[in-house]
């Protein structure tokens, strides 16, 4: 069983919400208002995009077995996200 499969969301939530207000909270301005941040819960790693995926993608690359709690600046609610396979495959149907 994976890591993310153990972790409740409203841990999840709890946790990334406290990295996010200790570390990375003050480093956002308002050049960033647009951007999603992304958290791994486990190591504190993030990564900010204007766009959800292509930052999920940089923090799996740097940290394959990442637990992550996706934000938009200063909202820890974002919405539904969908993800980066199943947009690459609805590319791949269209054409």
């Amino acid at each position: 069983m994976s890591k993310r499969s153990e972790i409740p969301y409203w841990e999840k939530e709890r946790r990334g919400q406290a990295i996010y207000d200790a570390q990375i909270r003050h480093l956002i301005g308002p050049a960033d208002e647009d951007k999603y941040v992304l958290v791994d819960i486990l190591t504190g790693d993030y990564e900010i995009d204007h766009r959800a995926a292509p930052a999920r993608i940089k923090l799996r690359a740097l940290r394959p077995d990442a637990v992550i709690l996706t934000m938009r600046r200063h909202q820890p609610y974002v919405g539904r996200l969908r993800s980066p396979r199943r947009i690459e495959r609805k590319a791949k149907t269209a054409q």
